[in-house]
């Protein structure tokens, strides 16, 4: 019997934890996102130059964890061949 399938199988399960591990990231900052957004009241925050600053940071974050879904795809592919 072929073991060939299985094992892809396994890195079929790890490249979607790695998806899995990263989408959640990105849930929780968002949520942490919105939380930062208002203030403690639950009152958006106008200050143009804070949530310049917060979103800046968001981003920067939030496309690590992209590329990590990228990264995995391109593992992946590459053990492949």
């Amino acid at each position: 019997m072929n073991s060939k399938p299985q094992s892809s199988a396994m890195d079929m399960q790890s490249v979607s934890k790695s998806y899995y591990t990263a989408l959640s990231m990105v849930h929780d900052l968002t949520t942490e996102l919105y939380e930062r957004v208002h203030d403690h009241k639950g009152n958006p925050i106008l200050d143009e130059e804070y949530l310049y600053d917060v979103i800046q940071e968001y981003k920067k974050i939030v496309r690590g964890e992209l590329d990590m879904i990228k990264s995995a795809a391109k593992q992946h592919n590459e053990a492949e061949g």
